[in-house]
């Protein structure tokens, strides 16, 4: 294992990615494509590897949040199509074409000014435009069937872009009362009937994030947008307990102890605000990760963390680089390794807990997760590449 001066770090298991893909993949019917949402440095997991190993293993396109995202992933030297799911500034528009990164619309002013940034450039291509429709989530999208028609004939009529999408986006999936969810894709339905009896011809048509993709195969369409499930992790309880597919959570976060005391004279307070007293003889060991690493703060005397198989408390506050956590009468070990999500000896610290915890979900969880923390990436149960921005010598 490579040796990292601080010793914190996350181990990405790339099989569990692979498995989750494949999982979805035997799940949904076998026309549907599946785009791996990679945005967020691919929900803190690193977006390059995760990209990489989801197009090896079943899926065919990606998406981000930004054009800047989607560069990342082009330098890598990354070909596959690559959608920009939010809002892109025309300032952007040149760049997403000389990157081939398609954009998404809704707006019929936004196109013919984008048409006319690209009327000068040498592209022989035109910039891929996916129509972003709003049945329900109230973010971004065309709402009445009028205005999205104005759109297609803009966007059909442009020489410049190419229709290539449509898609919108369920807000309720995951949720237990399906009435919402149903009434989303009796509307997107109805969206695409009334372009095709005028005679319009649809591109490729999507709708169905993992909660869909896992409780409403059928709603598949063209293509889905596989995010979180991805990552091994669902997208509520609901969808977890429906039992219809099998995800393996793709992350851990673990560190090394820095420093162990023994509570055996004053002073006994731990950390900023003196929010802990130990008990005497309590071992207190110290580990290098704090809430610049993405790890809350709002987990101060709350949160725990695993040491030799067991559980233990997370004491006094987080602090931006460390924590400090009680082994009780335990003995401790500086060099030894903790586990802060994920498993040892047979016990967890699952990122769910975590997130119930923090009264949020999972996904803030991992994509939170700071890019100064080094990725370990683990192939056939193996290291085989670790990213970092830091240069260690």
């Amino acid at each position: 294992m490579t040796k990292l001066c601080r010793e914190v770090w996350i181990e990405v298991n790339l099989d569990a990615i692979k498995k989750n893909v494949r999982a979805i993949r035997h799940h949904i019917p076998k026309k549907s494509k599946i785009m791996a949402v990679v945005k967020a440095n691919g929900y803190g997991h690193g977006s390059v590897e995760v990209a990489r190993h989801a197009l090896e293993h079943g899926a065919s396109e990606l998406a981000v949040a930004s054009v800047e995202e989607g560069i990342v992933l082009r330098k890598a030297g990354i070909t596959a199509p690559i959608l920009v799911l939010g809002f892109t500034s025309l300032s952007c528009v040149k760049k997403s074409a000389a990157w081939n990164i398609e954009l998404s619309a809704f707006q019929v002013d936004w196109i013919k000014k984008a048409n006319r940034i690209l009327e000068n450039e040498e592209s022989t291509s035109r910039l891929g435009i996916h129509i972003n429709v709003d049945t329900g989530m109230g973010r971004l999208g065309v709402r009445t069937k009028e205005k999205l028609l104005v759109v297609v004939e803009a966007l059909t009529e442009s020489k410049f872009l190419r229709w290539s999408g449509i898609f919108t986006h369920f807000s309720t999936a995951d949720e237990a009362d399906t009435t919402l969810t149903k009434l989303q894709h009796e509307k997107f339905i109805n969206f695409l009937s009334f372009l095709k009896n005028r005679g319009i011809e649809l591109p490729t048509v999507h709708m169905s994030n993992t909660a869909a993709a896992i409780a409403f195969p059928e709603y598949s369409a063209d293509m889905i947008r596989l995010g979180i499930g991805l990552y091994g992790l669902y997208p509520s309880d609901y969808i977890k307990q429906l039992n219809l597919v099998k995800l393996e959570p793709a992350l851990s976060l673990k560190a090394r102890i820095a420093y162990v005391k023994t509570m055996r004279t004053e002073p006994r307070t731990i950390s900023y605000g003196a929010t802990y007293i130990a008990e005497p003889e309590e071992v207190i060991a110290t580990l290098p990760v704090g809430y610049a690493d993405g790890y809350s703060r709002a987990l101060s005397n709350r949160g725990f963390v695993l040491h030799r198989g067991k559980r233990v408390p997370v004491v006094g506050r987080v602090t931006m680089d460390m924590i400090m956590v009680s082994l009780g009468e335990s003995e401790g070990k500086q060099g030894e390794e903790v586990v802060i999500y994920g498993h040892q000896k047979g016990a967890e610290i699952p990122v769910d807990e975590v997130a119930e915890m923090l009264n949020t979900i999972n996904y803030e969880v991992v994509s939170t997760l700071s890019r100064r923390v080094p990725r370990f990436y683990i192939r056939d149960g193996e290291i085989f590449k670790v990213s970092t921005p830091v240069m260690y010598v």
